[in-house]
């Protein structure tokens, strides 16, 4: 079955940026001219997917009426999370939507410059049909700007695939990434998923508390356990756009202005 879909999670708390995020969404932030939101379905129809499945929360009715007005060559569907109980809950939410096909994910608070990383995954997870996620390397001069996603370690298997070999714990969501010596590689919000990857986070969801945040990061560290888990490298920078400091970093890059 091709993969034509991202899922992007549009629930999050948006912890580290308030007090902004207790009155607008980050999705909803401004960079240049447009929300976060609208550069995440840019890239997700440049690369030339067709449909966006976006997670969305009753609590901000603001982002479905703002991807309602987008005029970009995507199809649209929107599913809800009742309460934000973390990114792999929000995958979950979008399971019936998919309907057993593969899926990208697409977390529209981490902004790319340069290459699309998404037609990177996609390409790599076409050649291989397995569970790809983009990589990028973070330096010390990066990591206070960074939130704590976690460090990859990678090898390069016997078909000269670059494999992931295993992945940190995510950090805490008000961290940051701590590089102290050589640059490291992260792995990002955007990862192509096989069409079974919901008995990953079934187990995943029946091992944590009831009530509490269910993580996609324990799903990608099952899948690298079994070796079954690629990685590719994105030459794009990375903007993390959930941090104060890489919204900033963002709006220097790309200023609003009105021709």
């Amino acid at each position: 079955m091709a993969l034509d879909t991202a899922v992007v999670p549009c629930g999050g708390l948006g912890r580290r940026l308030r007090p902004i995020t207790n009155w607008v969404p980050k999705e909803m932030l401004p960079v240049g001219l447009k929300p976060a939101l609208y550069w995440a379905l840019d890239e997700a129809a440049s690369a030339g997917l067709l449909r966006v499945i976006l997670v969305v929360t009753p609590h901000k009715p603001v982002i479905e009426a703002a991807a309602r007005q987008y005029q970009g060559p995507l199809e649209l569907e929107f599913v809800p999370q009742t309460a934000f109980r973390g990114l792999g809950d929000a995958i979950l939410s979008a399971r019936d939507a998919l309907a057993g096909s593969p899926f990208l994910l697409l977390q529209p608070d981490q902004l790319f410059d340069g290459p699309n990383p998404t037609a990177a995954v996609l390409a790599a997870y076409r050649a291989s049909r397995r569970t790809t996620v983009a990589l990028v390397e973070i330096g010390k001069a990066e990591s206070p700007r960074t939130g704590a996603l976690g460090r990859a370690l990678t090898r390069v298997d016997d078909a000269g695939r670059l494999q992931v070999a295993s992945l940190d714990a995510r950090g805490s969501s008000l961290g940051r990434f701590s590089v102290e010596g050589e640059p490291v590689l992260a792995p990002t919000g955007r990862v192509a998923y096989t069409s079974d990857v919901f008995s990953d986070f079934d187990a995943v969801a029946a091992s944590v508390p009831p009530g509490a945040e269910i993580d996609d990061r324990p799903v990608l560290q099952r899948i690298a356990a079994r070796g079954v888990l690629d990685g590719v490298m994105v030459p794009a920078k990375l903007f993390d756009l959930g941090v104060p400091e890489g919204y900033r970093d963002a709006v220097s890059r790309w200023p609003a202005r009105v021709t």
